[in-house]
């Protein structure tokens, strides 16, 4: 049996923030893939406010851990901005992970003062970051007022499916996810779809819907960030990875704040947890290896 550090140098993190970004980050691209050299096989990197693919240090790109790129589809990239998918997809050797709106959601502004959360960021930082309030955002949807997906959307998921993108839910509601990620699958035959942290509580989609997600082709993605950001009990994370399947979900770390760990140390103690709470070595691999590069194939 792999033993777990074993595990970790051979996986792929799919969700892993980078700077430069408002929010402060603890890596620029090239000091996360200096610090995880020989730790991690590949990470998927994200930013709320900036394509990725343009923080490439390099034409070569040949990096050892390997990098997977992205879009965050948030009003700062032009909301349902097909283009950018476009421009970003073509510049990529791997398929790059399409982001719906993660900030800019209702299910993410409401209840919340500023457009993002404190306990995201580093107390030392706060007081230099201008924050907006967030009732001056205007949400971002993906339905018209018929209750259907805009034109806009439509094309989005239209150029996912011909740049072999992956579609990442982000913050969307239960409600916009099932009715997205339905009309992706049978519309448009999208096939690599994954279901953003669903426990995480701005989202809370119940067992039964990640189930119908899963039946669509999706796969469950569950974080460190979840454990160690927004204490969920890790208990209740290994309880829904039991109910859904190992084979329908993966592991990432969502970490990149000033004040967690890197990425492959992040993935090493939530493994850790994890079997700890009755998650086999053998379900940890295929979560943490098998799923997240069958996605990016």
């Amino acid at each position: 049996m792999k033993s777990l550090e074993n595990i970790i140098k051979n996986a792929v993190d799919l969700h892993v923030h980078i700077g430069p970004e408002i929010i402060p980050r603890k890596f620029l691209l090239q000091e996360l893939i200096t610090a995880e050299q020989g730790c991690i096989a590949g990470i998927g990197v994200k930013n709320h406010f900036f394509p990725t693919i343009a923080m490439s240090p390099t034409r070569n790109k040949n990096t050892a851990p390997f990098i997977v790129y992205s879009v965050t589809l948030n009003r700062s990239l032009g909301g349902f901005n097909s283009e950018i998918i476009r421009a970003s997809a073509q510049l990529s050797d791997k398929p790059i992970i399409v982001w719906f709106p993660t900030l800019c959601t209702q299910s993410f502004l409401s209840g919340q003062r500023k457009e993002i959360p404190l306990e995201w960021i580093d107390p030392t930082f706060r007081s230099s970051i201008v924050l907006r309030d967030a009732n001056a955002i205007q949400p971002l949807t993906i339905v018209t007022g018929k209750n259907e997906l805009s034109p806009e959307v439509v094309d989005v998921l239209k150029t996912i499916k011909d740049n072999n993108c992956i579609l990442a839910t982000g913050h969307l509601s239960p409600n916009e996810i099932k009715k997205l990620v339905k009309y992706a699958s049978e519309q448009f035959g999208i096939t690599k779809i994954i279901i953003t942290h669903p426990i995480y509580q701005k989202i809370n989609m119940s067992i039964t819907d990640q189930k119908k997600m899963v039946a669509l082709g999706a796969v469950i993605e569950h974080c460190f960030s979840m454990v160690s950001i927004d204490n969920i009990p890790v208990q209740r994370i290994a309880q829904q990875i039991k109910q859904v399947g190992a084979r329908n979900c993966i592991l990432s770390s969502d970490v990149g704040q000033t004040f967690t760990p890197k990425p492959s140390e992040a993935l090493f103690e939530f493994a850790q947890l994890l079997e700890h709470n009755g998650i086999s070595r053998n379900e940890l691999q295929e979560m943490l290896i098998t799923n997240p590069s069958r996605l990016i194939s």
